[in-house]
C-alpha cells in the first residue's frame, strides 16, 4: 500500500467518525414545565427524583436528589422553549445536576454546547474539567467519554449539543504514530521478501 493510500484510509476514516455527529437541539420542548405534576414531552422519563429526557441515541438526566418527592422539574422560572432549562434551590432542590450519557451506555464524542448559567461546573467521568458562567458556549471537545456532568447554580440552560458515538473515534496521535510505524515496518518485510 502506497503511503498516499495510506494517509486516504486515515482521512477517510477522520471523516467517517465526524458524519454521525449530532446536535442535540430540544425542539420538542416546547412547554413552559415538564415534571412536578405537569405532563412529560415525548422521550422523558419521571421515576420520581430523576427526570430523564432522550433525543437522538442520547439522555439528559436531572438528578434531584434533594428534591421534595415527585417535584422534580424542567422549565419553571426563566423557561425559554426547545432548551433544557433547570433551576437549583426552591425548584428541585439543593444540589441537583445534569449528566448527558449515550441511551445503554457506551462511550461518545462532544463537541459543543451553548449555555445560560448562574454558575455550573463541568465534569467528564469524573474529572473536573472546568466551570462556565453567564452566557456561552463549551467548545473543548472531548473525545471517548461515558458521562459529562453539569452541577447546577440558581438557572441553567443548555442548548444545541453537538455529540457524537465515539465507536469510530480518530486514533489518538500516539495510537495513530505506532500504527504508521507498523505500516511503515510491514511495508519494509515485504520489500526484503
Amino acid at each position: 500500500m502506497k503511503f498516499k493510500s495510506i494517509l486516504a484510509a486515515i482521512a477517510l476514516g477522520a471523516a467517517a467518525s465526524s458524519a454521525n455527529a449530532t446536535i442535540l437541539s430540544f425542539d420538542s420542548l416546547t412547554g413552559f414545565m415538564y415534571g412536578n405534576g405537569f405532563p412529560l414531552a415525548a422521550g422523558m422519563n419521571y421515576d420520581g427524583s430523576n427526570l430523564s429526557y432522550v433525543e437522538a441515541g442520547f439522555q439528559l438526566t436531572l438528578h434531584a436528589p434533594n428534591a421534595a418527592p415527585g417535584s422534580a422539574n424542567l422549565g419553571t422560572g426563566t423557561f425559554e422553549p426547545q432548551t433544557f432549562n433547570w433551576h437549583d434551590g426552591l425548584d428541585n432542590g439543593l444540589d441537583t445536576f445534569v449528566t448527558l450519557t449515550r441511551v445503554g451506555g457506551g462511550l461518545f464524542n462532544l463537541k459543543s454546547f451553548d449555555y445560560l448559567v448562574d454558575v455550573s461546573k463541568v465534569s467528564a467521568d469524573g474529572k473536573l474539567l472546568g466551570a462556565i458562567q453567564d452566557a456561552g458556549s463549551w467548545t473543548a471537545a472531548l473525545t471517548g467519554i461515558a458521562e459529562l456532568r453539569l452541577s447546577s447554580g440558581a438557572f441553567n440552560q443548555i442548548d444545541n449539543i453537538e455529540v457524537a458515538e465515539a465507536a469510530n473515534a480518530v486514533p489518538l496521535p500516539g495510537t495513530l504514530a505506532l500504527m504508521l510505524g507498523g505500516l511503515a515496518a510491514a511495508s519494509l518485510v515485504r520489500r526484503r521478501s
